[in-house]
């Protein structure tokens, strides 16, 4: 029965990536925006941040060679290929196969049983003592691992209770990475030569730099830029938004319980809440060096737009407005509305084309 380890930083990553920044109506005041906010701007943006200088931001676009080492390495590990070590002894850090049942009472239980199941031995998010208990074995042997839920697992039918896995080691997996040579080039990408292949993968990466000059430059800019004072009202939106999606994800992960869900993530509530705090923080500050950079320049977001951006995620999703509106009712409930997400979305990725078409490239 695998635990359903969670971790912090990835589900912060997707928060971020899911609601552009995380932010509250901030655009509604400068943008003769009529979009009503559910929250009362008491702050002015460019009186709570220095910023810094944000035309002519350096964008290094050049690719070392350590950048070029990595992204081959990458290429050949993706071509990989497993080889089946059909004895011997497993390891710690060892990817094996294992055959296994769960029992409770004798009994087998919901998706506590599996074939030709593939883990890493030390890192496979199984429950305590798990992985130990397979340490050591002997391919084509069995073992009955007694082990014990947690007593906040997340599930009512598996809290606490003393659990038999009977687990066989199918093999133990090797991982065979192959040789960099024209052949392998050939086969495996539009080159026919290693030269070759160097050569375009060095053009491809400074490509995507290129691509993400906008990018890299709005983060210095931000990077340098110094908070006078952060606006109590847009921490709080900003908590109040990661608080509602990391509660969402809980229960797409199953948890009926958030505080089992903290306990997987390895946090207490007052931990969880500094997290909140110093996350909620840090998108405030992005928020306000956009906002005072979009003042400065002029840089607005029209209704129009918005909708444009509402039927273009409808036509993507292949769902009806309807059913787009309530999955994000669903995800973020009454903490921000889609005209506002859709506004303060826009309105950034023009803060951050409008720093990248001003940085200076360097090639």
């Amino acid at each position: 029965m695998k635990k359903r380890a969670v971790v912090v930083s990835v589900l912060l990553s997707a928060s971020l990536l899911l609601t552009g920044c995380s932010w509250s109506d901030f655009a509604a005041r400068f943008t003769g925006a009529d979009t009503a906010s559910t929250l009362d701007k008491d702050y002015v943006a460019e009186d709570c941040v220095t910023l810094a200088e944000y035309k002519g931001v350096e964008v290094d676009c050049t690719v070392a060679d350590d950048e070029l080492q990595s992204e081959i390495d990458s290429t050949l590990s993706s071509h990989s290929t497993q080889n089946k070590i059909e004895k011997g002894t497993c390891k710690k850090g060892d990817t094996v196969s294992i055959d296994f049942v769960g029992k409770i009472d004798g009994k087998e239980f919901d998706n506590g049983s599996a074939e030709d199941y593939s883990i890493t031995l030390g890192n496979s998010g199984f429950i305590d003592g798990f992985d130990d208990g397979v340490i050591g074995m002997k391919v084509g042997k069995k073992k009955d691992l007694k082990l014990r839920f947690p007593d906040d697992y997340g599930k009512e039918e598996l809290n606490g209770k003393d659990v038999v896995f009977t687990v066989k080691l199918n093999y133990i997996s090797e991982t065979v990475i192959p040789e960099l040579n024209d052949e392998f080039v050939a086969n495996n990408t539009d080159n026919k030569t290693v030269d070759e292949f160097k050569t375009a993968t060095r053009e491809n990466l400074a490509k995507e730099k290129k691509d993400k000059v906008g990018e890299t430059a709005f983060g210095k800019v931000e990077e340098n830029s110094e908070v006078k004072t952060y606006p109590e009202s847009l921490v709080n939106m900003c908590s109040s938004q990661l608080d509602a999606y990391y509660r969402y994800m809980s229960t797409q992960y199953g948890f009926e319980d958030f505080n089992a869900f903290l306990t997987q993530m390895q946090m207490t509530e007052e931990s969880y809440k500094q997290m909140l705090d110093q996350s909620a923080q840090s998108i405030a500050k992005t928020q306000l060096v956009a906002e005072a950079i979009a003042v400065k320049e002029g840089i607005t977001v029209t209704d129009e737009e918005i909708k444009e951006q509402i039927t273009d995620a409808v036509s993507q999703g292949q769902q009806t407005e309807e059913d787009l509106r309530k999955s994000f009712q669903e995800l973020y409930g009454d903490v921000i509305t889609i005209e506002e997400y859709y506004r303060i979305t826009l309105i950034t990725n023009k803060v951050v084309d409008f720093v990248g078409e001003n940085a200076k490239i360097i090639e």
